[in-house]
């Protein structure tokens, strides 16, 4: 039954959405900055590999020479200031009386320009005959574009 003095009832007033559009609007701000981050962090992963891999190459190329028992061929990676403190006979004498390499993987590779000069360090570990597993480092350089090994060879 209804009654005669009831007052007609207000419209409601349209619900408002605001939890909803605030949650939309954080996922896809959400979205937009781990998508950034992932691309981001692609290109990045590809600058530095870029960077690194020739001066990684070089090494792993000069310790497969010298694992190979080919000295004359390490002896042609490296850099100049090296071949005049080594004259070949003496790097090869050198390369006869240390434990042969019989196996190496990169640890670590770290290019670096100072001055003007382009410069790496590989940091390799080097199992030898003996079984004894050598942590060394190989400093390259940069002669005329191409990377050389410098400094202490093996």
């Amino acid at each position: 039954m209804t009654h005669p003095y009831q007052l007609p009832q207000a419209p409601q007033p349209p619900q408002r959405r605001t939890l909803r559009t605030v949650l939309i609007v954080v996922g896809v701000v959400l979205v937009l900055c781990c998508g950034g981050a992932g691309i981001g962090g692609f290109f990045l992963y590809k600058g530095v590999k870029g960077a690194t891999d020739p001066a990684r190459q070089a090494a792993e190329s000069f310790v497969t020479e010298l694992e190979a028992g080919n000295a004359d061929a390490a002896y042609g990676q490296l850099c100049g200031d090296t071949r005049d403190r080594y004259p070949r006979d003496v790097f090869a004498q050198g390369v006869a009386r240390q434990p042969k390499i019989r196996g190496h993987k990169v640890n670590g590779v770290n290019v670096s320009t100072v001055n003007g000069r382009t410069s790496a360090r590989v940091t390799m570990a080097l199992t030898l005959d003996s079984g004894f597993t050598d942590q060394h480092m190989f400093t390259l350089v940069k002669e005329d574009g191409v990377w050389k090994v410098c400094g202490q060879p093996y």
